[in-house]
């Protein structure tokens, strides 16, 4: 009877255990949500009411009244918003697709080809991701302004994509190392060359880890200010992060319609998270990275 209550009692506790952990993280993921949600709720009740309506009585009214989208229209008829998300867009996608190619190409090279300092490349690439773009502004600015290619989409391309590439390399790296050897031997054997295999059999398999990659790619292209700002001299070829990081300079142009920019800036990110997140879970963890 002694063993039986000890063992009950010992069952009751870890069972109180348990609800306390499960409580204790409960309790800290709605203070998190609520810590992140609260400046998205100031933006969005700063984009969606006119400024008037905001900041009535010397204050921010924190309860919206109306909505409106005279901020939008604000934005669109006396701003250059449209050329700038036009640049961002253009950058964002080139930038991406170029720095996930090399990712795959160079992921699926360190892991099925042999080589002398195999592993000290693939650790030398990820050192390189550690460097701040402000570190490479200065010297891809020589570069550029040397071959006359400063103020170009080629140029900021290749800038972001020389951030974006190493960390998007090691990820393809780790992941294909997940993917048996054997199913290529497999598709060998049947005489399918190791171009078709890559494509037919590699690839398929490893989209949760090239799409993880291109996800990573978009995100440091589309929030990136800082090289944006030193490579673009024309106010035409600003991206939206620099063009509305200058509204704020303009007379006509206040924290409403800042906030509104700010939204728009959000949707694509926004999107592509919610479209995109079992791809990029997959990638991350799969990939040795959880």
């Amino acid at each position: 009877m002694a063993t039986s209550s000890r063992g009950a009692g010992t069952f009751v506790s870890q069972k109180t255990q348990q609800q306390f952990k499960r409580f204790g993280v409960y309790t800290t993921a709605v203070l998190v949500s609520i810590f992140v949600m609260i400046p998205v709720y100031i933006m969005l009740l700063l984009a969606f009411q006119p400024p008037e309506v905001v900041f009535s009585g010397g204050q921010v009214n924190l309860i919206p009244r109306t909505l409106s989208f005279q901020n939008f229209n604000e934005l669109l008829t006396t701003t250059k918003t449209i050329r700038y998300m036009t640049n961002s867009i253009i950058v964002t996608g080139s930038s991406t697709v170029l720095s996930t190619s090399i990712a795959v190409a160079a992921g699926y090279g360190l892991t099925r080809f042999d080589f002398r300092g195999k592993s000290l490349t693939a650790r030398a690439v990820l050192f390189s991701y550690m460097f701040s773009p402000i570190v490479l502004a200065i010297p891809l600015y020589v570069l550029f302004y040397t071959a006359g290619l400063l103020n170009s989409y080629f140029a900021l391309t290749l800038s972001l994509t020389a951030i974006s590439t190493p960390f998007a390399i090691w990820l393809m790296w780790q992941y294909f190392q997940t993917i048996p050897i054997s199913l290529e031997e497999s598709a060998w054997v049947r005489g399918a060359s190791r171009w078709r295999t890559v494509r037919d059999v590699v690839l398929p398999v490893a989209r949760p880890g090239y799409i993880s990659a291109a996800i990573f790619s978009f995100a440091v292209a589309w929030n990136d200010f800082t090289m944006a700002r030193v490579v673009m001299s024309s106010d035409n070829m600003y991206t939206i992060t620099v063009g509305a990081s200058l509204f704020l300079d303009r007379v006509s142009v206040g924290w409403s319609e800042t906030m509104a920019v700010s939204f728009l800036m959000c949707i694509p990110p926004f999107l592509i998270a919610l479209f995109l997140q079992n791809y990029l879970l997959q990638g991350f963890s799969v990939g040795g990275l959880e």
